[in-house]
């Protein structure tokens, strides 16, 4: 990757692999090292090809339906056995530090297309929504007015 003339701000970073920003791994503390530019680190990541979330219906971007694109197609999630762990998941994935609640039966307007989560049961550290246990892709027995948000 190079040299750089930026500032070395880690060293002695060590990650479990559950934590959401580099920061929360353990480390020697911001700018204390010894190091030169030749021990920088650089990282190559591979694409996420797995399920992307959006929240739609909502008054502003921190609240909405959930929707899942899966395949090359946008859909939604069921909300039977639907709680806070749950939406803790999705919040975490879209960026957000926590969750505040979550509304059911379509609150934020029945979405179109596949229901593609029904009887997700997140333990509430997965990284992703589709690291949860749900029935499988597509297979419900919900309508949109069961839309979780």
């Amino acid at each position: 990757h190079g040299e750089s003339d930026k500032p070395i701000w880690l060293k002695g970073v060590n990650c479990t692999g559950q934590e959401t920003k580099l920061q929360n791994c353990i480390f020697n503390g911001w700018n204390v090292h010894n190091c030169s530019y030749d021990n920088t680190a650089g990282v190559f990541c591979f694409p996420n090809k797995s399920a992307q979330l959006r929240l739609m219906g909502g008054s502003a971007a921190n609240e909405g339906r959930v929707e899942i694109y899966i395949g090359g197609e946008w859909g939604t999630v069921c909300d039977d056995h639907w709680d806070i762990h749950d939406t803790l998941v999705v919040c975490r994935q879209l960026g957000y530090l926590s969750a505040i609640t979550f509304h059911k039966n379509g609150y934020y307007g029945e979405g179109g297309g596949p229901i593609w989560m029904d009887d997700v049961n997140c333990i509430g550290g997965e990284l992703r929504l589709d690291n949860c246990s749900f029935s499988r892709w597509g297979v419900t027995d919900c309508s949109h007015k069961d839309d979780v948000g």
